[in-house]
């Protein structure tokens, strides 16, 4: 594997990470909707002079792919509209290890259910230590609906969900169309839909106010995150097998927890430290038999 490309994808999944602390940072200050509609937008701007530099076709084939972006939008607009109200009152630390953690194990777990997979000995272990791990995560011996709101962890368990879902529907535009292409068009239905329900909002145009911080930090959720992250890692999938490059992404709880505690002095919980551990645990056994099967590279 070249350096330079590992350094570039390591750096990819660093970006992710930091995304949670950065997200917190803006997370209360306009309503969420209208968070989420300049973010969207922003990065909807911003995949344009991609697609034109790397020559990928704007164009939707079938009406299938029509409909797969439409839903898509929807999707990542709920999964956005989570990642916000989340940190609004919860941890970026603890929330970036939980989502990031449970998402291929709850992806997974929705295959099997969805497709009738059979699953192997080593794939039910490793189902049963993510739940636990997941249980750790969210420190289950405090549970109740004031801890879960409090916390932000309902809405990061519905990130967790909701991504595994838009998982599932990227995964199915893979044959017709790049997926530059499918994320252009999911940040253009995004947009559209959170436009119609924030524009009269008295805070739409006053983000024009926020000062450098707002806008500084909008910048690196689009334009560091989301267009040069999001885009190493499809292009490290094409070139490495989604298996290999999704080991990669073991990186973004550890870089979420420390970034958080650098940034922003998140005070290191154990719980979440453990429950990670086993969630990380889970998904190497069950990702493990698939990837005795790639090609030697």
């Amino acid at each position: 594997m070249n350096l330079k490309f590992l350094l570039l994808l390591i750096l990819a999944m660093v970006s992710w990470g930091i995304s949670w602390p950065i997200g917190k940072m803006i997370a209360g200050t306009v309503p969420v909707s209208v968070l989420v509609f300049w973010r969207f937008l922003a990065t909807f701007l911003s995949v344009i002079p991609l697609l034109v530099v790397m020559k990928i076709p704007f164009k939707l084939k079938t009406g299938k792919d029509y409909w797969n972006v439409l839903v898509g939008g929807i999707i990542y607009t709920f999964y956005n509209q989570f990642f916000f109200m989340g940190l609004k009152n919860g941890l970026p630390g603890a929330g970036g290890v939980l989502v990031t953690t449970l998402n291929p194990i709850v992806t997974f777990f929705i295959v099997v259910l969805v497709q009738k997979k059979r699953i192997s000995k080593r794939q039910v272990i490793g189902l049963f230590f993510g739940f636990i791990g997941g249980l750790v995560i969210l420190q289950v011996w405090k549970i109740s609906i004031d801890y879960l709101l409090l916390s932000g962890n309902l809405f990061f368990l519905l990130c967790s969900f909701v991504w595994a879902t838009l998982s599932l529907n990227s995964q199915s535009t893979g044959k017709s169309m790049s997926p530059v292409t499918y994320s252009f068009y999911v940040y253009a239905v995004g947009s559209i839909i959170e436009f119609l329900f924030c524009f009269n909002d008295p805070s739409f145009w006053k983000v024009w106010d926020e000062g450098f911080p707002f806008w500084a930090s909008i910048f690196y959720l689009t334009v560091i995150s989301t267009t040069f992250g999001t885009t190493v890692y499809f292009y490290a999938a094409t070139r490495l097998g989604s298996e290999i490059a999704s080991s990669f992404i073991f990186i973004v709880p550890l870089s979420a927890y420390l970034s958080s505690y650098l940034i922003l002095n998140e005070v290191i919980q154990i719980p979440v430290i453990i429950g990670g551990a086993l969630a990380i645990l889970a998904v190497y056994l069950i990702n493990s038999k698939q990837k005795r099967k790639e090609p030697n590279l």
